[in-house]
């Protein structure tokens, strides 16, 4: 009967402590014992990341106009003239195609490369090759534009995307043991 009596006056007391804490209004950054205002800065560069994934939303949507909306410079130029030589359903199609053969990507953090421009690496996962490309965008007046993209590195994986991973047991130990010996400092 005690030991009833006890897990019943332990949750009545959890109950009523949990209460207490909802109620409770949380500190402002004066009060004490509040915790410290953050004095990170926000990274100037996160709209031209947002920048970038919108691009590659627009590529897997087939928007063209959205698609094109996300470069700036002589790299827009190039693409318009693609645009207008291939027709417009044909580019959308082929944005479509290339989304759907990327199996994955990752986008790393945003670099900063001057007092308005970002490189952004963003490395994409195909069924035969691993592909690594920086985007360098640059802020303007109408926001983060793409200017430039160059491929870093393409490489072959060692086992092609979708296939059985397989475990290969090490050769021996990463070093010899035989031979060494140990100096503990000790000249006794």
């Amino acid at each position: 009967m005690k030991r009833i009596l006890a897990g019943a006056l332990t949750v009545l007391l959890m109950g009523l402590l949990l209460w207490a804490g909802a109620g409770r209004p949380t500190a402002s950054p004066s009060e004490p014992g509040a915790p410290p205002p953050t004095t990170e800065a926000p990274n100037p560069a996160s709209g031209a990341e947002a920048r970038l994934q919108t691009l590659l939303e627009n590529s897997a949507q087939g928007d063209v106009s959205g698609y094109l909306a996300c470069f700036g410079g002589p790299l827009r130029d190039r693409l318009e003239r693609e645009l207008t030589e291939r027709g417009r359903d044909t580019f959308a199609a082929d944005l479509r195609q290339a989304a759907r053969a990327r199996k994955s990507h990752a986008t790393f953090a945003p670099e900063p490369d001057g007092p308005d421009s970002a490189r952004i690496t963003v490395e994409t996962v195909y069924p035969d090759r691993n592909e690594r490309q920086t985007f360098r965008l640059e802020q303007g007046p109408t926001g983060w534009l793409v200017t430039g993209v160059e491929t870093v590195r393409s490489h072959q994986p060692k086992a092609k995307y979708g296939s059985q991973a397989s475990y290969q047991e090490p050769e021996g130990p990463p070093v010899p043991s035989t031979g060494l010996t140990v100096e503990t400092g000790d000249d006794n």
